[in-house]
């Protein structure tokens, strides 16, 4: 069994046990939901045909709520990719924060409370920043969340997500964004960039700003 110590043992019954897959990657997720309860509820459901759930959830409060252990696989993914890997419920965690969406700041509790998370988590799985990841980052056809109003920067600084490295002048910006992990079509993947390194810009373009961010800004 893998609980994690400062979580409440909340279990969904939606979840495959064991993992097809070692764990490489911790998944960030926005609930994007009106009420925190219903997020819960949704989260804790059976019945078919939307059986989902996620490792964690984090309240509004601060408070973290484990659902599933995650030695087994939490449905949280969906359809998704990053590199080489394909359909991450097996071989990564997932963390939902509540949060009504794109307006909502995440609040200080919260924030602490994942980062709490993610050292232990990152610790536990012998893991380094570059595996924590936004939903829209693996399935950036079909997610927005944790939006761009989401903190990427103060997880950098605390070594708990991965900067931007600049591909440097001449190469292929978009094959740069696929060389880092991005998968879909190019205005998806532009788009799942903006916001997570240039959440000001978001427009699913390769305009100038994008451009500079993504090569350098001298570029």
């Amino acid at each position: 069994m893998r609980r994690d110590p400062a979580a409440r043992w909340e279990p969904s019954p939606n979840f495959a046990p064991g993992r097809p897959d070692l764990v490489r990657f911790a998944v960030v997720h926005g609930t994007f939901s009106i009420t925190e309860q219903r997020s819960l509820d949704y989260l804790l459901r059976s019945q078919a045909p939307n059986r989902v759930s996620s490792h964690y959830l984090i309240c509004y409060s601060g408070a973290l709520l484990q659902l599933v252990d995650e030695a087994d696989t939490a449905w949280h993914a969906g359809r998704s990719a990053w590199g080489s890997h394909t359909a991450l419920n097996g071989c990564s965690v997932g963390i939902e924060i509540s949060n009504r969406g794109p307006l909502e700041p995440y609040a200080e509790v919260q924030l602490v409370a994942l980062e709490g998370l993610l050292r232990r988590l990152l610790a536990r799985w012998g893991l380094g920043p570059e595996a924590v990841l936004g939903h829209s980052d693996i399935a950036p056809a079909r997610k927005d969340d944790p939006g761009t109003h989401f903190p990427w920067a103060r997880l950098e600084a605390a070594g708990l997500a991965a900067p931007w490295r600049p591909a440097g002048a001449g190469a292929d910006p978009l094959a740069a964004l696929r060389s880092w992990g991005w998968r879909g079509q190019d205005a998806e993947i532009l788009a799942a960039f903006q916001r997570r390194y240039l959440p000001r810009g978001l427009s699913g373009r390769l305009d100038a700003a994008t451009r500079r961010r993504i090569l350098g800004a001298a570029q």
